[in-house]
């Protein structure tokens, strides 16, 4: 490995910790965050392991014109996104449900291969290639997605507590349906573990007995 490649990722490894401390961390993909760095030829960045949001948008893909009032990586309750409703939108409010999704930049395309071939195992399907640069930025997501709408214009939708209800626990229920992607990919990377491993993660993964 080149020094360059080894001071980035190096990098990227201090400010993971970082983030856990501060609370902006995922931290029930810890350990699969974990597992890219054990690997010599890859590290994350930017992940997230599944959220629900409510966002503020005449569609929930015009990324440009959207606006997120509300976002959590857990299940929700109809307390919260009454919460929501209690207070003033601009178009449409939609509660969003997203998948997993990973950002591990890779030494090379043959490492960029392997972490597809587990991805795509784990149920990963949409995954692929970001960046085809000489170290490949490679993106995974499952492509689970759901999107409710809660409010049009200045009509709810789902005003009726029976009709929240339904609503907060399909996407609930999407939502726990996606976080198990995680454990099938830490399987799928753990089953393809490489034999030298990035010694800077290896004693954090024996104290957490990941090793």
């Amino acid at each position: 490995m080149d020094p360059v490649w080894e001071r980035e990722k190096l990098e990227a490894w201090r400010r993971l910790w970082e983030d856990l401390e501060i609370g902006y961390l995922d931290t029930d993909i810890l350990d699969v965050l974990v597992e890219f760095f054990l690997r010599p030829g890859s590290y994350s960045k930017s992940s997230c392991s599944g959220r629900i949001t409510v966002i503020d948008a005449k569609y929930p893909w015009a990324k440009e014109e959207t606006m997120t009032v509300f976002k959590k990586h857990e299940p929700v309750t109809v307390e919260e996104i009454r919460a929501v409703l209690g207070r003033p939108w601009s178009t449409r409010l939609w509660l969003s449900v997203q998948g997993p999704i990973y950002h591990v930049y890779t030494y090379s395309l043959e490492e960029a291969r392997i972490l597809l071939e587990a991805a795509r195992e784990a149920g990963f399907k949409h995954s692929g290639i970001l960046v085809p640069s000489e170290h490949p930025l490679v993106e995974l997501r499952t492509g689970i997605r759901a999107d409710i709408l809660l409010a049009d214009g200045d009509t709810v939708i789902v005003g009726e507590d029976e009709k929240l209800q339904h609503a907060v626990n399909v996407a609930n229920e999407v939502l726990l349906q996606a976080k198990k992607r995680n454990e099938r990919l830490l399987q799928a990377l753990r089953y393809r573990r490489p034999a030298r491993l990035w010694e800077p993660a290896v004693e954090e993964a024996r104290r957490r007995g990941w090793l």
